[in-house]
C-alpha cells in the first residue's frame, strides 16, 4: 500500500501534470497557428474580379490596385479583330472570387500586327490567287485587268500603290490589288529600256507600255533585299516591239559595273550585226 501511494503522489503525479501541461502547450500553439494562418491568408475575405476585357493592362492594373489586387501577364496572342494590347482573357474568370493581395493572370493580343508572307500568286489564276491570299490571312481589294498573252492569270500585285513581290511580309489581314490579263491585244508596242532600274521601276515602266515582266533572274539569289539589285540585261532588247501584254525577261545584279559591260557588249553584237 505503501509503494503505490508513493508511486501516486511521485512519479505518477509528475508525469500526469506533465502530461497535461504538453496539452496545453500544444492546444494554445495549434489555436496561435489558426489565428496566424486566418491573418496570413485574409480567411473569409474575397473581392469579386470584374471584366477586365478589351482593356489595357494598365487600365486593369488601376481598377485591380483598389481591390488590393495585382496583374500579371502571361501569354501573348494575336487576334486580328481585337484591339492591339489589350487584354483578351483572364484567370480566374469574371466574377470570380479570389482572397486580396493575389495576382489575376492576363493573356493579351500582341501589341503589333503578325506579318504574313506573300506567296506566289504571279502566272497563276485569279481564283486561284484569291484562295492562296485567304489562306494566308490576306484578301483582294481590287482586280485591274490589263493586255497580257495569257487572259485571266495575275501578272502583278500591288499594295498601298506599290508593287511587291513574293515573299514580301505584309500585316495579316491587309487587301491587295491583282493586277490581271485581259489577253493579247492586238496592237504592238515599243519595248521600253529598262537597263540600270531595279525591278519596281521596270516593272511600272513595263506596264505603261502596256507589256509585263516576264521571267525574273538573280546573278546570286536575294536574301530578301530585292532593291539592291538592278538590271543589267533585258529581252527582248529595248526599242523593239511586241504585242500589248508581251512579256519582258530581265537579269539583275547587285554590281552596277556588269550594267556597263553588258551595254558595251550588246552595243559592239548591235555593230557587228549592221556590218555583216
Amino acid at each position: 500500500m505503501e509503494l503505490k501511494k508513493f508511486w501516486k503522489e511521485t512519479i505518477g503525479g509528475f508525469v500526469l501534470k506533465n502530461v497535461l501541461v504538453a496539452v496545453g502547450i500544444i492546444l494554445v500553439l495549434s489555436w496561435i497557428a489558426l489565428i496566424g494562418v486566418d491573418f496570413y491568408t485574409h480567411h473569409g475575405e474575397s473581392e469579386v474580379i470584374p471584366d477586365l476585357r478589351g482593356l489595357y493592362v494598365e487600365e486593369a492594373e488601376q481598377i485591380l490596385a483598389k481591390k488590393g489586387l495585382y496583374p500579371q501577364v502571361i501569354d501573348s496572342v494575336y487576334v486580328r479583330n481585337k484591339k492591339l494590347g489589350t487584354i483578351v482573357d483572364q484567370i480566374p474568370p469574371p466574377n470570380s472570387t479570389v482572397k486580396s493581395n493575389r495576382p489575376i493572370y492576363f493573356i493579351i493580343n500582341s501589341r503589333k500586327v503578325r506579318e504574313v508572307i506573300l506567296p506566289e500568286i504571279n502566272d497563276v489564276s485569279y481564283r486561284q490567287a484569291d484562295a492562296m491570299l485567304q489562306s494566308v490571312g490576306l484578301s483582294v481589294a481590287s482586280v485591274v485587268y490589263t493586255p497580257s498573252e495569257f487572259k485571266d492569270l495575275v501578272t502583278e500585285v500591288t499594295f498601298h500603290g506599290r508593287t511587291i513581290f513574293p515573299g514580301s511580309r505584309i500585316p495579316e489581314g491587309s487587301a491587295l490589288v491583282l493586277v490581271v490579263g485581259s489577253g493579247t491585244g492586238e496592237s504592238e508596242n515599243k519595248v521600253p529600256a529598262l537597263k540600270g532600274i531595279d525591278l519596281e521601276e521596270a516593272t511600272q515602266k513595263a506596264s505603261s507600255a502596256s507589256l509585263i515582266i516576264g521571267a525574273v533572274e538573280y546573278d546570286v539569289t536575294p536574301s530578301g533585299n530585292e532593291t539592291n539589285y538592278i538590271i543589267y540585261r533585258q529581252r527582248p532588247a529595248a526599242g523593239s516591239s511586241l504585242p500589248a501584254g508581251g512579256q519582258i525577261d530581265v537579269y539583275l545584279s547587285t554590281d552596277k559595273s556588269r550594267v556597263n559591260e553588258v551595254f558595251e557588249e550588246d552595243k559592239k553584237q548591235e555593230t557587228d550585226e549592221q556590218f555583216f
